[in-house]
């Protein structure tokens, strides 16, 4: 991961504000998302599990590209590009965090630049995410890039963390590998 920060909007759940962390029992759960719309998957997924009693707890991640570089090493960007992506970024995760907490859902957002698929992997890892739920969209051009490939690639790459594809009534179904 090249740049890391936390999107200015985080709504801690109940178990982490006194001690830092959810509890033991509570499902840790990753959805990246490109789109505000691609939220919806996920959190279906989510209220399903909290429907069936299980505590969860969901972090959204919004990966950027990272800058490219100059020959001195230093990234080369526009101040007015990077504020215009940090704006529309930062809007959109505004949007998904709205959905989730009218879904009830417990949440924090992140947002990081770098390479798509060792971001995801890396920040898995990080916050201790038990599952990576991807949305299996069926009609769209990106699905194929994130869902499709990506998701295949992520499940290789995964250590001890499932990753899932979720559709637009919250049930999943495994990566084949």
């Amino acid at each position: 991961m090249h740049a890391s920060r936390l999107a200015p909007q985080r709504h801690r759940s109940p178990d982490s504000a006194a001690g830092g962390k959810p509890d033991q029992d509570t499902l840790l759960l990753l959805l990246p998302v490109k789109r505000a719309s691609d939220i919806i998957y996920g959190a279906r997924y989510a209220r399903r599990l909290q429907e069936w009693g299980i505590k969860v707890c969901v972090s959204l991640l919004h990966v950027t590209p990272a800058p490219p570089r100059q020959a001195d090493g230093f990234p080369r960007q526009s101040t007015s590009d990077c504020q215009a992506l940090d704006l529309a970024t930062q809007l959109m995760m505004h949007e998904a965090g709205l959905y989730l907490s009218r879904s009830h859902l417990s949440f924090s957002s992140h947002i990081f630049a770098g390479e798509l698929l060792f971001t995801i992997l890396d920040t898995a890892e990080l916050l201790g995410c038990h599952e990576i739920v991807l949305p299996a969209h069926r009609h769209s051009g990106w699905p194929r890039q994130f869902s499709g490939g990506l998701a295949t690639r992520l499940a290789r790459g995964s250590r001890d963390t499932t990753i899932l594809l979720a559709n637009h009534e919250g049930v999943s179904s495994p990566v084949p590998v």
